[in-house]
């Protein structure tokens, strides 16, 4: 309708909206949480998922201020044991322990005290993340146990870890090297999308695209839910910050110890300079330190 103030869309990766649009109590998010899951674990036609139940729906203001906060989909799903679905946007070098850690700490909680082990069900880790981690240049992995020699599974398969690079996606898709029959890829091209020209035509291409398009609509334009998106926002910005903060400063110790190392040896100082890249003053300074 001519006149209408332009929707300005939430981002579906950022792991607020990420969990608002799959990890809510609400029948869309079931709807999108199920269909999601049915297209991770390409489960065939006619044997589809049917109920999860969301362990987690609840957020509060703390978390999303939180920059250590996870905001993860805690889910269990008929068939498929518990599942833990993270969205991670920075590379913090440690998806791999993390995602291991965050599965089996979700195996060891089903035990309550006096259980029985035989009662412990499988655990499914999947980690959306957007950047590149695995040398391979597929963008999906997924791992699990298995014996050495013979590649068999694990009895009853108890773990698997899923990951989703979608740099690696959006490459392969722009160079039209997607297959037409992958389930995973509606998903990723509705997560990664920064186009909000590309939304109404997304919608009208799949059923629950419609649903998560819809949803996401609703949240856009909700001035409360925009103002916790921000709130989070501006947390995943000042933790990469700090991050990168923190690289520097280490590079600086580094460059400083290499200087001292110098230093001792009665190294020129001009040398010593071009080889570290610290200031005349800074190593003056280290000299200082290292006479006194």
């Amino acid at each position: 309708m001519s006149g209408q103030t332009p929707i300005k869309w939430l981002k579906p990766k950022n792991d607020f909206v990420f969990k608002l649009l799959f990890g809510s109590e609400d029948e869309a998010s079931n709807q999108l949480l199920l269909a999601f899951l049915n297209d991770v674990f390409d489960v065939p036609e006619g044997q589809s998922l049917v109920k999860v139940e969301v362990l987690n729906p609840t957020l509060n203001k703390e978390s999303l201020e939180d920059k250590e906060s996870i905001l993860d989909v805690r889910a269990k799903v008929l068939g498929h044991g518990y599942i833990n679905i993270e969205i991670q946007l920075s590379n913090q070098k440690n998806i791999y322990k993390r995602s291991l850690y965050y599965a089996s700490k979700l195996y060891e909680g089903q035990l309550g005290e006096g259980g029985e082990y035989i009662e412990l069900t499988k655990v499914v880790a999947i980690n959306l993340i957007d950047f590149r981690f695995f040398p391979s240049d597929s963008y999906r992995s997924c791992y699990r146990l298995r014996e050495d020699h013979t590649l068999e599974a694990y009895p009853d398969d108890l773990m698997k870890l899923y990951f989703f690079e979608m740099p690696k996606f959006k490459i392969l898709d722009q160079k039209g090297e997607v297959a037409p029959n992958d389930r995973m890829a509606k998903w990723l091209r509705f997560l990664t999308n920064s186009d909000e020209s590309r939304w109404e035509e997304m919608a009208k291409q799949d059923p629950m695209l419609e649903i998560g398009v819809d949803k996401l609509r609703i949240a856009s334009m909700d001035p409360k839910i925009r103002m916790q998106y921000e709130a989070r926002e501006k947390a995943l910005k000042d933790m990469a910050s700090l991050r990168g903060e923190g690289r520097q400063e280490g590079k600086q110790e580094e460059r400083e110890r290499m200087a001292i190392r110098m230093l001792e040896k009665e190294m020129d100082l001009d040398l010593i300079m071009e080889l570290t890249r610290l200031s005349h003053v800074e190593l003056i300074e280290l000299r200082n330190k290292l006479n006194s």
